[in-house]
C-alpha cells in the first residue's frame, strides 16, 4: 500500500561527512528524510558510514552509485558491495540498491537491520517502454520499493511518464523524470502517487540533473500542501528556467489559500504538450516563447483579439474538455502605462516596436487600440512588413536607415524581443541607438530585471519600464481566468517595475 505522505528527500553530495551535515542543518526544516551519496565521499569518509544515521537524526538512505547509472563510483564492484555491507550496521531506513545487483544476503541484511532496499533502475540516456511494467518487475523481494529515474529529452516522452502514474495508481514506488523536461515529476510527486521527491541543496553539487532547492519546493511549490485534489496549471517556453510567472501564481495561490500549483514545462513540441496537458488535467497554462502563435492550431475557442494579434498567451480548459485562447499580454501591457504613464495613452504618442515576434504583435495591437501606428523595426525585414501591414503601421530593418527612423517616433520605445534575456543577458538590440532622454522606454524581458538595454536608457534620463511590471499585470488577468478569482492588490504591484 502507499504511503499517504510524499517525503521530500536531500540528497546529500559533499566530500566529507561534516558538510554533509552542515548542509542538512541548513535544510533540516524542509525536508523528512536524507539520501547520503557515499559514491561523492573521499575515501577515508566511507569507513565511518555506519555513523551517520545516528548523527543525521533523520531517516536516511545510503546510496553508492555508479557511473553508469549516473553517479561517481568507478571502483569494483566487489568493493562497494563490502561497503554497503559494512555500513548497515549503522541502521539505514532505506538502501538503494540496483536492479542488476542480484545479493540476497545483502538485501535480508537491510531486512535484519531495520531498512527497506529501494531498488533503482535509472537510465541517464533516455525513457525506456513500458514503465509501468518495468516498475512492478523491479523488486527482487517483498517490500522492497522500485524506483526508477529516467531521462526524457522531449515534451514527446512526458506522457510515458503520466501514462504509467496512472496504471500504479495507489502502488508504492519512486518515478522520476530527470531534467529540466522531467521537472513537473518532481514539483507534482504528491499528486503524481509517489512515494518521496529527491532536492539537492542549492549551494551544492546536484545529486542528479534537474533537483530544486528543498527550500524552492517548499516555499514556492507548496509541496506541503499538495495533495491528489491539487488543481494544476503552468507555464510553456523554450527556454523556461527564468520564468517568473511560478512565483507569482504559487504566491497568490498561497494568499487566497487555493489548493493548487503553478508548474514551469520546457516545452520543444506543442502538440505533444496539449496532449501531456490534458493527461495531467491542468486547469490552463501560460504561453511564452516561442511558442504564442503555435498553441492557435490546438485552440477549440478563442478570442476574437486573437485574430489580429496573432499570438496567444492564455490558454483555459473549458468545462468540455475544450481548450480556450486568449491573450492578457494587451491589458498587461498598457497597464503600468495607464498607470505611471498616462501622457502616453493618447494617438498622438509618437512609438516605435523592435520585434515582430508574438510579444511584439501584443504590443503593437495594445497601441493600435489607442489609435497609435507605431514604427516596428525587426532583424528580419520581412517580418516587420507583415506584422506593419495588418496594423497600417510604418516598418524597417534593425539597420543604419531603421535606427535612424526612431527619432521621429521616440516618446515610446519597446523593446520586445529575447534580446538581453538570460543566458544572453548582455545582448542589446539596439546598441547603436543613442538615447536622448526625453524618451520613455519599455523592456518586455524581465529576467534580469534591469537589461542592458534599460541600463542605457537610464543612465541617458530615460524613464524606463521594466518587463515585470507586463508580467504581474498579465498575470493577474491569467490568474482570473484560472480560478475566476482576483489577484490580491499587493501581488500585482512588486518594487521597481518601473524606475525613474
Amino acid at each position: 500500500m502507499m504511503k499517504e505522505k510524499c517525503s521530500i528527500c536531500l540528497s546529500l553530495t559533499a566530500s566529507t561527512l561534516e558538510e554533509d551535515l552542515r548542509l542538512l542543518e541548513s535544510r533540516r526544516g524542509f525536508v523528512d528524510l536524507v539520501e547520503l551519496r557515499a559514491d561523492f565521499l573521499e575515501d577515508a569518509e566511507l569507513a565511518r558510514l555506519p555513523s551517520f544515521p545516528k548523527l543525521s537524526g533523520l531517516p536516511v538512505i545510503l546510496a553508492i552509485r555508479r557511473k553508469p547509472d549516473g553517479g561517481r563510483w568507478d571502483g569494483a564492484e566487489g568493493k562497494r558491495r563490502e561497503m554497503l555491507a559494512r555500513a548497515l550496521s549503522g541502521r539505514y531506513a532505506y538502501v538503494d540498491l540496483e536492479e542488476d545487483l542480484e545479493d540476497p544476503a545483502l538485501s535480508k541484511a537491510v531486512e535484519r537491520n531495520g531498512g527497506r532496499v529501494i531498488r533503482s533502475f535509472h537510465d541517464v540516456c533516455g525513457v525506456p517502454k513500458d514503465l509501468a511494467g518495468r516498475l512492478r518487475s523491479l523488486a527482487h523481494r517483498t517490500g522492497e520499493i522500485p524506483k526508477l529515474a529516467v531521462t526524457p529529452g522531449s515534451t514527446k516522452d512526458l506522457p510515458a511518464l503520466v501514462e504509467a502514474y496512472r496504471q500504479l495508481e495507489g502502488k508504492e514506488k519512486i518515478l522520476i523524470g530527470m531534467g529540466e523536461f522531467g521537472l513537473f515529476s518532481r514539483i507534482m510527486a504528491a499528486k503524481l502517487g509517489n512515494f518521496l521527491t529527491y532536492c539537492s541543496a542549492a549551494e551544492s553539487e546536484q545529486a542528479a540533473p534537474g533537483h530544486l532547492d528543498p527550500r524552492e519546493l517548499v516555499q514556492l511549490y507548496r509541496f506541503r500542501k499538495q495533495n491528489r485534489e491539487t488543481f494544476v496549471c503552468g507555464v510553456i517556453g523554450n527556454p523556461i528556467a527564468h520564468s517568473r510567472s511560478p512565483e507569482f501564481h504559487n504566491r497568490a495561490y498561497e494568499t487566497l489559500g487555493l489548493n493548487g500549483v503553478y508548474v514551469p514545462f520546457l516545452v520543444d513540441d506543442v502538440p505533444a504538450f496539449f496532449h501531456l496537458a490534458r493527461m495531467l488535467g491542468l486547469r490552463g497554462f501560460s504561453v511564452t516563447m516561442p511558442h504564442k502563435r503555435a498553441v492557435l492550431a490546438h485552440l477549440e475557442e478563442r478570442d476574437e483579439s486573437l485574430a489580429r494579434i496573432g499570438a496567444c498567451n492564455t490558454v483555459v480548459r473549458r468545462p468540455s474538455g475544450g481548450w480556450y485562447g486568449t491573450n492578457t499580454d494587451v491589458q498587461g501591457f498598457l497597464a503600468p502605462l495607464r498607470a505611471r504613464a498616462p501622457r502616453l495613452m493618447s494617438r498622438e504618442t509618437r512609438a516605435t516596436v523592435i520585434g515582430a515576434g508574438g510579444g511584439a504583435c501584443s504590443v503593437v495591437y495594445a497601441l493600435y487600440s489607442l489609435g497609435i501606428r507605431p514604427l516596428i523595426l525587426n532583424r528580419t525585414v520581412e517580418k516587420a512588413r507583415l506584422l506593419a501591414e495588418a496594423f497600417q503601421c510604418e516598418w524597417g530593418g534593425l539597420d543604419r536607415d531603421g535606427i535612424a527612423r526612431i527619432q521621429d517616433h521616440a516618446d515610446l520605445i519597446v523593446q520586445a524581443t529575447g534580446a538581453g534575456m538570460k543566458p544572453n543577458a548582455g545582448a542589446d538590440p539596439l546598441p547603436e541607438y543613442r538615447f536622448s532622454g526625453s524618451e520613455v522606454v519599455y523592456d518586455l524581458v524581465y529576467e534580469p530585471l534591469m537589461t542592458v538595454f534599460l541600463k542605457r536608457a537610464r543612465e541617458a534620463g530615460c524613464r524606463i519600464v521594466s518587463g515585470l511590471a507586463m508580467l504581474f499585470s498579465q498575470g493577474a488577468a491569467q490568474f482570473k481566468h484560472y480560478t475566476d478569482l482576483e489577484v490580491p492588490p499587493e501581488l500585482v504591484d512588486p518594487n521597481n517595475q518601473i524606475v525613474k
